[in-house]
């Protein structure tokens, strides 16, 4: 693929900072290693397995943190950052004509990190009971709404009818209503922990 954007997610400073050192390990077997997980760009060569999608696509792609640089992979580690970069087909997904590239350049990790968190069940209560399976029922506070993953888990949310609380700064109040949210904090008039004290979430 042929890089027309590169998104630099939070990930990608923690990484080469170093701050992720004693949280986990990411196996980076090879190198060298180019930063950058999520790009937009054009396909120019297909390998033999392909069947989706054809040299001139339009694609967006997530690499993996982990998918690009375990030491089976046969692309990466990473590289969203270079000029082409290699990715499976699976990780791809083709972008309509109407939409310009550089809109859809960030939207993999943060979205993918939103549907996770709102509707895999993948995470735990502090009592051991199971969170993210969200339905129309359920009520979502989303914190930092205007943020990457904040501002897609309010539309996911919203989408299957859940009643969303999201906290932004000031600027950002118009903005979040714009995207469906039910609810909004200016978490800097008042700490967003006082202002909804009392509050029964099913997620936040």
């Amino acid at each position: 693929v042929r890089v027309h954007f590169a998104a630099v997610d939070p990930i990608d400073l923690k990484l080469l900072t170093g701050e992720y050192s004693d949280m986990f390990h990411i196996p980076i077997h090879r190198f060298p290693f180019v930063p950058g997980f999520d790009a937009a760009g054009e396909v120019v060569a297909c390998g033999a397995g392909c069947s989706k999608l054809k040299v001139g696509d339009k694609v967006v792609l997530f690499l993996g943190v982990l998918e690009s640089c375990y030491e089976e992979a046969t692309f990466g580690p990473a590289g969203a950052c270079a000029e082409y970069c290699v990715c499976p087909e699976r990780q791809m997904c083709k972008v309509p004509a109407d939409v310009a590239l550089s809109r859809v350049a960030g939207l993999p990790l943060s979205g993918l990190t939103a549907y996770q968190a709102l509707f895999t069940g993948k995470g735990a209560s502090t009592k051991g009971d199971l969170l993210g399976q969200i339905t129309g029922d359920s009520k979502v506070l989303v914190l930092g709404g205007n943020r990457g993953a904040g501002h897609l888990a309010v539309q996911m949310s919203r989408l299957i009818g859940a009643f969303v609380t999201a906290t932004v700064p000031p600027s950002c109040i118009d903005w979040i209503f714009s995207l469906g949210a039910n609810r909004v904090v200016n978490f800097r008039e008042k700490d967003w922990v006082e202002n909804l004290e009392g509050e029964d979430f099913d997620l936040i």
